[in-house]
């Protein structure tokens, strides 16, 4: 617009000049004017329906984002916006905190004459780009303005500065298209990391060119990706945190110092050798607050939690085990949360209620078995009752039992625990009907026999509480980290249970998790909440300690429960892509699984008790009773059988009963 507003001018200016002096010259003059002006025209339209399809190439699903201010002093830019068929969106560069730029294709207009800082850098985009949202799927595309002359060469010290201003804040996915006199665009981008450089813009590279005659690029190779540009480091270093959290990631001392090992360590190791990496591993203990191992501790050694170290980049990645309730921090994002993480309590073993007497006697099935149970024998002693009496009516004593009712009841229960009973039904209704009964009755008591010689020949399992109700119950000090205490003070409404356990919790201090593990077990008079995998951890170390004489007893419920991940990276990481395609490929592998499996082997804690004790459901019982209703049914049909016959043979000798009187 500036400058058709100064053609105008230019144009106005010349006219009068020419009135005045009426030359040739002058006439000339206004003559090129018209047509540099139609030139540049023309050539507008070229760069902006160029621009728009190298958008259109690498747009994908995102939206287009411009700066008002720029597009206001750039007819590029108001061009662009008048052929674009995306959508669009325009903000000032104050406002560039709009979360929807994290998801967008971003369009810079670099004037030729941008002012600088003093180290070269944009001093505007220096500002817009530490507004941004952080966000590792937005791309960049820088337009440099102004004409080309044919011959003059392109300013590579001034693209160089404006990747520096973008990788300052970790923005890879950058590219800048710079317009030559022949109507092409050059494509440049950078690459951090490369074998003579580690952590740095570098000189910019030439990726490709867009031919204005074909309108396509010249060389197949892709402007925008982070894979190619991340996928080799060079052997570059990356600051690694390691976090003591057992089981997956364990700070152990040895005689020649600390040494981190578990399966996050294994899968950093694996991580660092993919990417050809060279991890500056730092060990800390710790959870709200961190302190760091002193061989390994980083040049401020502050306490502040994981997510804020993460969060201002002291160190470029965490591992261990992190969960999004306690570990959650603003700009900072978990890598594969596809473990749910438990926090139950880890208390004492042996210190349950033994069950009472009669408890041994009937703890062998479900209520509904018995229930089941209790009602077969009321429904078998009412069938032999029913078949009783109604084959005696049809006048066939010798094929029945006595249907005394008390008699029947003995018979029925004694069948029931197999009994040597000598009277035998002849009625084939009750056979039929006593040869399933009896199947029936087999199947059941000998599970339950079986039950009650287990008592003598197993030893009795220790009694140990399994349910957070009943721990609440007891006099035990209910004790657990600072976080864990605002969470549950947060849920203290949703149950009584919750009400009483905040009244009752006390605070750990901040000294080694498994000293005070070690105390449990000596004095046996607290419960500890924490994660079930660090519990679980201990009590295979003290198992040993102890000569398997003492043991932690773990609830198999979980009163809390978190999606887990292994890595924890600041939000916008241009890690963040390739760590987690790399956790996706192990864990649809089964190698993640398989080692953490190595590092935890929960069959070999003794007295960890993860299920109930198991006792003889429905579903398990559900044969025998088929069996049971089975011969019912065939004892009712040949019942019906009998009736019958006895009908047609009644039939029979009353029809030849009157074919002997006629005759």
């Amino acid at each position: 617009m500036k400058r058709s507003a100064g053609t105008v001018v230019a144009v106005v200016a010349l006219l009068q000049a020419a009135a005045a002096v009426g030359g040739l010259t002058m006439r000339r003059r206004l003559r090129d004017l018209a047509l540099d002006d139609e030139a540049h025209r023309v050539r507008l339209v070229r760069l902006a329906r160029s621009v728009n399809k190298i958008i259109d190439e690498y747009l994908g699903t995102r939206s287009v984002v411009m700066f008002a201010d720029e597009v206001r002093i750039s007819e590029l830019g108001q061009r662009l916006l008048v052929d674009m068929g995306h959508p669009r969106l325009l903000v000032q560069s104050s406002a560039a905190t709009d979360a929807r730029l994290a998801n967008g294709l971003v369009v810079y207009l670099q004037p030729a004459d941008k002012a600088q800082r003093r180290d070269g850098r944009s001093a505007d985009y220096d500002t817009v780009l530490g507004r941004l949202p952080s966000s590792d799927h937005s791309r960049h595309m820088v337009l440099l303005e102004g004409s080309q002359r044919p011959g003059d060469r392109v300013d590579l010290h001034r693209i160089q500065m404006l990747f520096e201003a973008f990788w300052h804040h970790q923005l890879v996915d950058v590219a800048v298209l710079v317009p030559v006199s022949t109507g092409s665009i050059r494509v440049y981008s950078f690459n951090p990391y490369t074998g003579s450089r580690c952590d740095g813009a570098g000189p910019p590279i030439m990726v490709n060119v867009w031919s204005s005659t074909t309108d396509t690029f010249v060389r197949p190779d892709k402007v925008f990706g982070l894979d190619n540009k991340l996928k080799d480091l060079h052997k570059c270093p990356l600051k690694c945190l390691g976090i003591h959290r057992p089981p997956v990631s364990t700070v152990v001392q040895t005689e020649k110092g600390f040494k981190l090992s578990g399966s996050g360590l294994r899968i950093i190791n694996f991580i660092q050798e993919y990417m050809n990496f060279t991890g500056i591993v730092t060990m800390a203990v710790g959870h709200s607050g961190v302190h760091f191992v002193s061989e390994t501790a980083l040049s401020d050694n502050d306490s502040s939690p994981i997510g804020v170290k993460v969060k201002h980049r002291k160190v470029d990645l965490a591992f261990g085990r992190f969960t999004r309730i306690f570990d959650s921090e603003s700009d900072v994002e978990f890598i594969k949360e596809d473990q749910m993480e438990c926090f139950t309590w880890g208390l004492p073993s042996g210190i349950g209620h033994d069950p009472t007497l009669w408890i041994n006697y009937v703890a062998e099935f479900s209520l509904v078995t018995w229930i089941l149970i209790i009602m077969s024998i009321i429904l078998a002693f009412g069938v032999v009752v029913t078949l009783s009496q109604l084959t005696s009516k049809l006048k066939r004593p010798a094929a029945t039992i006595s249907w005394s009712p008390l008699f029947i009841l003995f018979y029925t229960y004694g069948t029931f625990l197999g009994a040597p009973i000598k009277v035998t039904p002849k009625s084939c209704a009750l056979q039929v009907f006593l040869s399933n009964w009896l199947l029936y009755s087999l199947v059941v008591t000998s599970a339950y026999q079986a039950y009650l010689g287990s008592l003598i020949t197993i030893p009795q399992t220790t009694p140990e509480i399994n349910d957070q109700h009943t721990l609440l119950k007891t006099d035990l000090n209910l004790v657990g980290r600072q976080d864990m205490y605002y969470l549950i003070n947060s849920s203290a409404g949703s149950s009584n249970d919750f009400k009483e356990l905040v009244d009752r919790y006390q605070i750990l201090p901040p000294e080694d998790f498994g000293h005070f593990i070690q105390r449990i077990l000596l004095k046996k008079d607290t419960a500890v909440l924490a994660s079930k995998r660090e519990l679980i951890f201990y009590a295979q170390r003290y198992k040993t300690i102890f000569n398997d004489s003492r043991h932690l007893h773990v609830l198999p419920t979980c009163t809390i429960e978190s999606y887990s991940s292994t890595f924890m990276l600041r939000r916008g990481s241009p890690f963040r892509h390739r760590i987690s395609t790399i956790m996706s490929r192990l864990s649809e592998t089964g190698i993640m699984q398989q080692w953490d499996r190595e590092n935890l082997r929960e069959e070999q804690v003794h007295n960890i008790v993860f299920t109930e004790d198991t006792i003889l459901s429905m579903s398990q019982s559900f044969g025998a009773f088929v069996v049971l209703f089975f011969g019912l049914f065939l004892g009712f049909c040949a019942f019906i059988g009998e009736i019958i016959v006895y009908l047609i043979n009644k039939f029979c000798i009353r029809h030849a009963k009157q074919i002997v009187f006629i005759n």
